[in-house]
């Protein structure tokens, strides 16, 4: 089998229209009727079928396996490419959601610097969520992420090295300052402000509502740490964070949950599965253990 003939099939698959594939390759639709034909001749199967006079086409259950498949040696191939077309340079593709890296990996940053790592990061900075995905894409290599559960994909590598607790962040001025603990289900009449999709913690609110029963009333979502501090500051409403995320400074308060189905903000080294780091990234790697260690000396 042909890589062409495969990508051909599978954004055949995905688009349904032979004169649409043809256009997005750049090439004519016999080059794309004929890749079809070489895989249906090498598989001895009918792969797809056409309804000439409605314009349709349908996927046949043989062709359907054969995309799952496809697909998975596409993405391999690429991320194989990429990987060799990166591993003779000395730069470090790193993700590091933006909460990380204000609170954690600072902690670090004079032993990466002594070590001549800081030069060589090129960081990607955006939520856990939106990180994961660039990790399986082949964005970055490396990334130190945040999750409310173990990281659980068989094409990823985790090694957890912390684990903090959540908080209800909330104003000096809100009724929270005079409260040393609360119940989630307390908060149920309360304003949230969350930040958005790319990050765990949309996930962590959903999970701490369904578990105390109610839907939270989300007034404002952001992707900036540092507008929802300001906002939660005048008052506007509260947030779920992780607790660490209140500095001397902050016209905060951290309360704790008293909850027992309360989570934590697990921290993780994250790579491909089977990733093959370079000296550089493993001495990246060797730094960030150490941030339990720091974290535990505070």
């Amino acid at each position: 089998m042909k890589l062409n003939d495969l990508n051909y099939f599978c954004y055949l698959c995905k688009v349904g229209s032979f004169t649409e594939a043809a256009k997005h390759f750049n090439v004519k639709q016999p080059t794309v009727t004929l890749a079809i034909k070489r895989l249906e001749n090498s598989l001895q199967t009918k792969l797809v079928s056409r309804d000439h006079s409605q314009n349709f086409l349908k996927v046949t259950a043989p062709g359907k396996i054969l995309y799952e498949h496809a697909t998975k040696i596409l993405n391999e191939v690429h991320l194989a490419t990429v990987e060799i077309d990166n591993f003779s340079q000395e730069k470090i593709r790193f993700g590091l959601p933006p909460i990380i890296g204000n609170l954690y990996f600072p902690l670090i940053v004079p032993e990466l610097n002594k070590n001549n790592l800081l030069q060589n990061l090129v960081v990607d900075e955006s939520g856990s969520e939106q990180l994961t995905q660039d990790l399986l894409t082949g964005k970055i290599d490396i990334a130190l992420l945040g999750s409310f559960t173990s990281i659980d994909n068989s094409r990823l590598a985790a090694t957890q090295i912390t684990a903090r607790d959540f908080a209800i962040i909330s104003s000096d001025k809100h009724w929270l300052s005079d409260v040393e603990k609360v119940s989630f289900s307390d908060l149920k009449d309360e304003k949230f402000i969350t930040l958005d999709s790319k990050f765990i913690h949309r996930q962590v609110l959903e999970h701490y509502s369904n578990q105390a029963g109610f839907i939270p009333n989300i007034i404002f979502k952001t992707q900036s740490i540092s507008i929802l501090k300001r906002m939660v500051e005048q008052n506007s409403g509260i947030a779920l964070l992780v607790g660490d995320a209140v500095a001397l400074g902050d016209e905060l308060k951290s309360t704790p949950l008293t909850d027992n189905f309360a989570t934590k903000f697990n921290i993780s080294i994250v790579t491909r599965k089977n990733y093959l780091l370079k000296n550089q990234e493993w001495e990246l790697v060797t730094q960030l253990l150490k941030i339990k260690d720091k974290l535990h000396n505070e």
